[in-house]
């Protein structure tokens, strides 16, 4: 009979991981790394879960696409081990506030939040490698002698001024054609006036305020100007003229508008969705992590526009509501971002879950503009490397292997809930703001079970 183990001697965690793609292998692998022990269940009963949980469990891991599965995982394995260690990835902030609420002892994570401050950094130039969140304000994470380090975070925008011409260029050059329809028939009508008004009051001797009066009753069919009906025949000819100009210019102000406010208006003609023409950011692919990147960035005081090749995905609808102004097409498309004034632009983000759609966006956008900024969702993989080999495709950020590596740092009992990728390694950012490699921060957290 083998001898029991001493007293105080320590044993790796033992985490059941739930779920299945390339995030759970990441997660798995960083567990492995430091020694836990894994057991992973890929799309299991409830009856499969009752078996695994054993009470040696220290830490349940939830992953999921679908909020709705990570929800009810999340109950079952609570019901069944009341207080084990729960961390289970879910988007929709509504509900994972319900989800803490009801279960005190999860940790609700999502892969949008842990992985927009990795990406927000490089859109912000200043060799930024992230963004860091502080109850100070936000800080930014730039490569030191001895590794990362974080420092101050100058701001970015946000000024009256600045909000005042990005208004002015928006309403001046419209991008829906809704409104550049409007503004056309809006600015012809009022030329019409102004030129009738002035060719009256000279002809007719009228103050400008009579001429003004005068040609607008005219113009809108109010009423006659007897003083035109005595007037000379080219007077005549020429109110006759306006009144025409002006029918038709309200008729394409009434088409405008009927349009506009019928039609999606997903980029406002003045405001917070008010299309941005410089130093802004273009975020290709409004995912969850798009979404959650233009938010953030928004938050910075960085001007963004999301470009969405689905017209009826769930963000466009949840980006109007955030007052993110969204362009529906492929990233890819030279006339697309040639239309979104890249030239002007501070960087490009590609950020759809396809490796390859990003990629060709990148190097569309590089061909417009060759030092653009530029960064990419995607992987490190064969396609990646053999891109790099034959264009400078900016910066790349593996979100799996970000995200995936914090939620194996969370299931080892770490607080976390900041990291990013540098030198091909993750670094965990400390509540307290220290930066530590994900091995130094879980060190003497993997084997912290006594047994």
């Amino acid at each position: 009979m083998a001898d029991p183990p001493p007293a105080g001697e320590t044993h790796p965690q033992r985490i059941l991981v739930i779920g299945e793609g390339r995030l759970i292998g990441v997660v798995r692998r960083a567990l492995h790394d430091v020694g836990a022990d894994v057991v992973h269940l890929h799309t299991p009963s409830d009856r499969e879960i009752r078996r695994m949980l054993t009470p040696d469990t220290d830490a349940v891991v939830v992953v999921s696409r679908d909020d709705r599965v990570s929800l009810r995982i999340a109950l079952i394995v609570e019901g069944l081990c009341p207080g084990v260690r729960l961390i289970v990835t879910i988007y929709n902030r509504d509900l994972g506030d319900q989800v803490r609420r009801a279960v005190e002892n999860a940790r609700v994570m999502s892969m949008a939040d842990i992985v927009a401050p990795a990406l927000a950094g490089p859109c912000l130039g200043d060799q930024l490698i992230a963004v860091s969140r502080s109850p100070a304000g936000p800080r930014g994470v730039r490569a030191g002698t001895h590794g990362p380090v974080l420092g101050p975070l100058k701001p970015r925008g946000g000024h009256v001024a600045d909000r005042l011409r990005a208004n002015t260029m928006a309403l001046l050059h419209p991008f829906e054609l809704s409104a550049r329809t409007v503004l056309a028939g809006l600015l012809g009508f009022i030329a019409i006036l102004v030129a009738d008004a002035v060719v009256v009051g000279i002809a007719l001797e009228e103050p400008p305020i009579d001429a003004l009066y005068l040609a607008t009753k005219v113009i809108v069919t109010v009423g006659p100007n007897p003083h035109i009906d005595d007037g000379p025949g080219w007077l005549k000819l020429f109110s006759a003229a306006t009144m025409l100009a002006a029918l038709a210019f309200t008729a394409v102000f009434t088409a405008g508008l009927i349009n506009r406010l019928m039609g999606p208006r997903r980029v406002a003609m003045l405001g917070r969705r008010a299309m941005p023409r410089r130093n802004h950011v273009v975020v290709v692919g409004l995912g969850q992590v798009g979404l959650r990147l233009c938010q953030m960035l928004r938050e910075l005081g960085v001007p963004v526009v999301a470009v969405e090749r689905d017209a009826e995905a769930d963000n466009v609808a949840r980006a109007k509501h955030y007052g993110v102004p969204v362009v529906i097409g492929g990233g890819a498309s030279r006339t697309l971002l040639c239309r979104l004034c890249l030239p002007r632009a501070r960087a490009l983000a590609a950020v759809t879950s396809d490796e390859i759609e990003n990629i060709s966006t990148a190097v569309a956008a590089l061909a417009i503009r060759r030092e653009l900024p530029t960064m990419l969702r995607a992987g490190s993989g064969d396609v990646v490397d053999e891109t790099r080999a034959l264009f400078s495709i900016g910066v790349v950020r593996d979100v799996y292997f970000i995200g995936g590596t914090l939620l194996a740092a969370a299931a080892l009992g770490s607080s976390a809930s900041e990291a990013f990728s540098y030198d091909g390694r993750v670094y965990v950012t400390r509540p307290d703001g220290a930066v530590e490699t994900y091995a130094e921060h879980v060190g003497a957290l993997a084997g912290s079970r006594e047994r």
